[in-house]
């Protein structure tokens, strides 16, 4: 199994600052390697027929709504599934778990989101980066948190080397745009039925 996990939003919970207003995470499962390849290749091949270069990167927030449209269509045919946890931060403003502690919160929300599936031996890709220090503490969070057995790796990864992890950005944002000002769901229709899991809180 592997599990690729992106964000829409910014896990910040000082709002008065400027964080947004609201947070998504898209978890996407893939039950076996070969799911996964077939996502990845269809990809790759997406990029080609638009004259993309290799490291072109499919980002919701930088890519065209034609583009996004079409990113989608061409992979809802394949097999994954997607967990959703799509948070109002204005909730969690005054939270005594996490304070305004972005990390804590960020690390509850993925968990919430891969916890609606039924783990084992997982391949957990998450994009970002980190220092070893806190690799290791999210990898003990997470190993105690799931049930034993569940996760094999945690891994970062940039997301303009991985495939899988732009699918995940791809339909974080499009989640992301059925709440605030925007209430549009043209894109996460696109991929409704491969929806195992919305949540709204932790």
């Amino acid at each position: 199994m592997i599990v690729s996990v992106d964000d829409s939003g910014d896990p910040g919970l000082k709002l008065e600052r400027g964080s947004s207003a609201y947070f998504v995470i898209a978890a996407i499962l893939f039950k076996d390697d070969l799911d996964a390849e077939e996502v990845a290749l269809k990809i790759k091949r997406l990029r080609q027929k638009l004259n993309w270069k290799p490291k072109h990167e499919f980002k919701f927030r930088k890519t065209s709504p034609e583009i996004r449209k079409l990113f989608l269509t061409e992979l809802k045919s394949c097999n994954f599934d997607i967990s959703l946890v799509i948070l109002d931060k204005t909730t969690f403003k005054n939270n005594k778990t996490f304070g305004k502690d972005a990390s804590k919160f960020y690390n509850a929300t993925i968990l919430k989101a891969i916890k609606s599936f039924e783990l084992e031996r997982a391949h957990i890709l998450i994009d970002g980066e980190g220092g070893s220090t806190y690799r290791r503490h999210v990898k003990t969070f997470f190993r105690q948190s799931l049930t034993k057995g569940a996760m094999e790796q945690l891994t970062y990864r940039d997301s303009v080397d991985n495939n899988l992890i732009q699918l995940a950005d791809m339909i974080a944002g499009a989640a992301h745009r059925l709440v605030g000002r925007d209430k549009d769901s043209s894109y996460i229709r696109i991929v409704n039925k491969h929806i195992v899991s919305m949540k709204t809180d932790l």
